[in-house]
Protein backbone atom coordinates (compact mmCIF):
# COMPACT_ATOMS: atom_id res chain seq x y z
CA UNK A 1 0.00 0.00 0.00
CA UNK A 2 1.51 3.33 -1.03
CA UNK A 3 0.77 6.85 0.55
CA UNK A 4 -0.65 7.97 -3.45
CA UNK A 5 -2.58 5.05 -3.30
CA UNK A 6 -4.56 5.36 0.01
CA UNK A 7 -2.66 8.04 2.10
CA UNK A 8 -5.41 6.88 5.20
CA UNK A 9 -4.64 3.62 5.29
CA UNK A 10 -0.95 4.11 4.51
CA UNK A 11 -0.70 6.14 7.83
CA UNK A 12 -2.27 3.27 9.27
CA UNK A 13 0.39 0.73 8.87
CA UNK A 14 3.44 3.67 9.84
CA UNK A 15 5.58 3.66 12.98
CA UNK A 16 4.85 6.74 15.54
CA UNK A 17 8.12 8.54 14.38
CA UNK A 18 7.29 8.82 11.13
CA UNK A 19 3.50 9.95 12.07
CA UNK A 20 5.22 13.12 14.03
CA UNK A 21 7.43 14.06 11.16
CA UNK A 22 4.32 13.95 8.85
CA UNK A 23 2.73 16.46 11.31
CA UNK A 24 5.63 18.62 11.80
CA UNK A 25 5.81 18.33 7.36
CA UNK A 26 2.35 19.05 6.77
CA UNK A 27 2.36 22.05 9.77
CA UNK A 28 4.89 23.63 7.64
CA UNK A 29 3.79 23.20 4.29
CA UNK A 30 0.20 24.92 5.34
CA UNK A 31 2.22 28.10 5.80
CA UNK A 32 5.36 27.81 3.34
CA UNK A 33 3.06 26.04 0.43
CA UNK A 34 -0.68 27.00 1.27
CA UNK A 35 -1.80 24.66 -1.50
CA UNK A 36 -0.91 21.50 -0.01
CA UNK A 37 -4.36 19.50 1.35
CA UNK A 38 -2.70 18.67 4.14
CA UNK A 39 -5.27 19.48 7.15
CA UNK A 40 -7.46 16.17 6.45
CA UNK A 41 -4.12 14.25 6.50
CA UNK A 42 -2.86 15.69 10.18
CA UNK A 43 -5.83 14.85 12.01
CA UNK A 44 -5.95 11.67 10.71
CA UNK A 45 -2.29 11.58 11.69
CA UNK A 46 -2.97 12.90 15.28
CA UNK A 47 -5.86 9.94 15.17
CA UNK A 48 -3.57 7.25 14.41
CA UNK A 49 -0.86 8.74 17.42
CA UNK A 50 -3.94 8.88 19.89
CA UNK A 51 -4.54 4.82 18.39
CA UNK A 52 -1.16 3.60 18.72
CA UNK A 53 -0.76 5.25 21.96
CA UNK A 54 1.69 8.15 21.37
CA UNK A 55 2.27 11.00 23.38
CA UNK A 56 -0.22 13.99 22.15
CA UNK A 57 2.44 16.02 23.68
CA UNK A 58 5.14 15.35 20.93
CA UNK A 59 1.98 15.75 18.28
CA UNK A 60 1.42 19.75 19.57
CA UNK A 61 4.98 20.32 19.30
CA UNK A 62 5.74 18.46 15.94
CA UNK A 63 2.78 20.65 14.85
CA UNK A 64 3.99 24.44 16.45
CA UNK A 65 7.19 24.23 15.07
CA UNK A 66 6.77 22.92 11.72
CA UNK A 67 4.21 25.55 11.68
CA UNK A 68 6.40 28.17 13.28
CA UNK A 69 9.26 27.55 10.83
CA UNK A 70 6.36 27.72 7.90
CA UNK A 71 5.11 31.14 9.33
CA UNK A 72 8.48 32.30 9.57
CA UNK A 73 9.46 31.61 5.54
CA UNK A 74 5.84 33.15 4.64
CA UNK A 75 6.84 36.05 6.51
CA UNK A 76 10.31 36.57 4.94
CA UNK A 77 9.14 35.56 1.50
CA UNK A 78 6.49 38.34 2.00
CA UNK A 79 8.96 40.81 3.15
CA UNK A 80 11.06 40.09 0.02
CA UNK A 81 8.88 39.43 -3.15
CA UNK A 82 5.17 40.33 -1.73
CA UNK A 83 4.80 43.39 -3.06
CA UNK A 84 6.36 42.45 -6.30
CA UNK A 85 4.11 39.52 -6.36
CA UNK A 86 1.09 39.83 -4.77
CA UNK A 87 0.27 43.51 -5.66
CA UNK A 88 -1.63 42.58 -8.77
CA UNK A 89 -4.40 40.63 -10.43
CA UNK A 90 -6.81 38.92 -8.16
CA UNK A 91 -4.87 39.06 -4.80
CA UNK A 92 -4.53 43.12 -4.93
CA UNK A 93 -7.61 43.28 -2.98
CA UNK A 94 -7.51 40.42 -0.64
CA UNK A 95 -4.03 42.05 0.03
CA UNK A 96 -5.39 45.53 0.42
CA UNK A 97 -8.09 43.59 3.08
CA UNK A 98 -5.65 41.78 4.89
CA UNK A 99 -3.35 45.06 5.74
CA UNK A 100 -6.50 46.58 6.85
CA UNK A 101 -6.87 43.57 9.63
CA UNK A 102 -3.20 43.73 10.33
CA UNK A 103 -3.82 47.63 10.33
CA UNK A 104 -6.31 47.35 12.43
CA UNK A 105 -5.77 44.48 14.90
CA UNK A 106 -1.99 44.31 14.88
CA UNK A 107 -0.39 40.78 15.71
CA UNK A 108 -3.68 39.53 17.07
CA UNK A 109 -4.74 38.20 13.90
CA UNK A 110 -1.49 35.81 13.75
CA UNK A 111 -2.13 34.93 16.95
CA UNK A 112 -5.41 33.32 15.85
CA UNK A 113 -4.59 32.45 12.09
CA UNK A 114 -5.50 28.53 11.84
CA UNK A 115 -8.83 29.38 13.13
CA UNK A 116 -9.42 32.46 10.53
CA UNK A 117 -10.60 30.84 6.96
CA UNK A 118 -10.17 32.48 3.80
CA UNK A 119 -7.15 34.79 4.34
CA UNK A 120 -4.94 33.10 6.46
CA UNK A 121 -2.92 31.82 4.32
CA UNK A 122 -1.35 35.40 3.24
CA UNK A 123 -1.34 36.30 6.96
CA UNK A 124 2.45 36.25 7.35
CA UNK A 125 3.20 37.04 3.48
CA UNK A 126 1.68 40.28 4.54
CA UNK A 127 3.19 41.15 7.88
CA UNK A 128 6.34 40.51 6.24
CA UNK A 129 5.13 43.23 3.18
CA UNK A 130 4.21 45.34 6.13
CA UNK A 131 7.54 44.96 7.88
CA UNK A 132 5.95 44.05 11.25
CA UNK A 133 8.35 43.29 13.72
CA UNK A 134 9.79 39.71 13.26
CA UNK A 135 9.93 38.84 16.74
CA UNK A 136 6.02 39.47 17.89
CA UNK A 137 5.57 38.28 14.05
CA UNK A 138 7.26 34.48 15.23
CA UNK A 139 5.62 34.70 18.97
CA UNK A 140 2.32 35.06 17.68
CA UNK A 141 2.91 32.15 14.98
CA UNK A 142 4.12 30.12 18.04
CA UNK A 143 1.22 30.58 20.08
CA UNK A 144 -1.10 30.29 17.41
CA UNK A 145 0.39 27.10 16.58
CA UNK A 146 0.45 25.89 19.72
CA UNK A 147 -3.19 26.56 20.40
CA UNK A 148 -4.03 24.39 16.87
CA UNK A 149 -1.95 21.63 17.96
CA UNK A 150 -3.70 21.64 21.65
CA UNK A 151 -7.06 22.05 20.07
CA UNK A 152 -6.08 19.24 17.32
CA UNK A 153 -4.47 16.56 20.52
CA UNK A 154 -7.50 17.39 22.13
CA UNK A 155 -9.97 16.36 19.61
CA UNK A 156 -8.18 13.38 17.20
CA UNK A 157 -5.77 11.99 19.64
CA UNK A 158 -8.67 11.17 22.68
CA UNK A 159 -11.08 9.99 20.21
CA UNK A 160 -7.84 7.73 19.12
CA UNK A 161 -7.37 6.56 22.81
CA UNK A 162 -10.69 6.52 23.37
CA UNK A 163 -12.16 4.93 19.47
CA UNK A 164 -12.86 1.52 21.88
CA UNK A 165 -15.71 3.22 24.21
CA UNK A 166 -16.28 5.48 21.37
CA UNK A 167 -17.24 2.41 19.01
CA UNK A 168 -19.78 0.96 21.58
CA UNK A 169 -21.01 4.43 22.46
CA UNK A 170 -22.19 4.38 18.69
CA UNK A 171 -23.58 1.18 18.68
CA UNK A 172 -25.96 2.47 22.04
CA UNK A 173 -26.09 5.48 19.99
CA UNK A 174 -27.55 3.87 16.93
CA UNK A 175 -29.61 1.94 19.03
CA UNK A 176 -31.75 5.20 20.85
CA UNK A 177 -31.63 6.65 17.30
CA UNK A 178 -33.31 3.87 15.96
CA UNK A 179 -35.51 4.56 18.84
CA UNK A 180 -36.67 8.29 18.48
CA UNK A 181 -37.12 8.08 14.72
CA UNK A 182 -39.40 5.16 15.21
CA UNK A 183 -41.48 7.07 17.94
CA UNK A 184 -40.93 10.53 15.66
CA UNK A 185 -42.59 8.41 12.73
CA UNK A 186 -45.21 7.16 15.08
CA UNK A 187 -46.45 11.08 15.73
CA UNK A 188 -46.03 11.84 12.81
CA UNK A 189 -48.98 8.90 11.54
CA UNK A 190 -50.85 10.10 14.25
CA UNK A 191 -50.66 13.50 13.52
CA UNK A 192 -52.04 13.01 9.99
CA UNK A 193 -54.25 10.30 10.67
CA UNK A 194 -55.71 13.11 13.59
CA UNK A 195 -56.35 16.08 10.90
CA UNK A 196 -57.48 13.55 8.19
CA UNK A 197 -60.09 12.31 10.95
CA UNK A 198 -60.88 16.31 11.95
CA UNK A 199 -61.38 17.23 8.12
CA UNK A 200 -63.79 14.71 7.61
CA UNK A 201 -65.60 15.89 10.57
CA UNK A 202 -65.58 19.64 9.68
CA UNK A 203 -67.20 18.40 5.79
CA UNK A 204 -69.69 16.11 7.65
CA UNK A 205 -70.66 18.81 9.39
CA UNK A 206 -71.24 21.36 6.63
CA UNK A 207 -72.92 18.63 4.94
CA UNK A 208 -75.86 18.33 7.75
CA UNK A 209 -75.69 22.04 7.73
CA UNK A 210 -76.54 22.23 4.18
Amino acid sequence: MSLWQDPLAWLGHEDLWLLYVLMLLLSFLKYAAPPVPGDILMIAAVFLVGLKGGSGWISASAITVGGTVGAFVAYEWGRRYGTRLLRRGRTARLMDRVEGLLGRWGYWPLLANRFILYVRCVLFPAAGMLHMKPAPVMLAAAGGNALFGLFLVLLGHTAGKEWGRFASMYHVYQAWLGLFVFALLGLMAGYLAYGAWRAKRAERREDERG
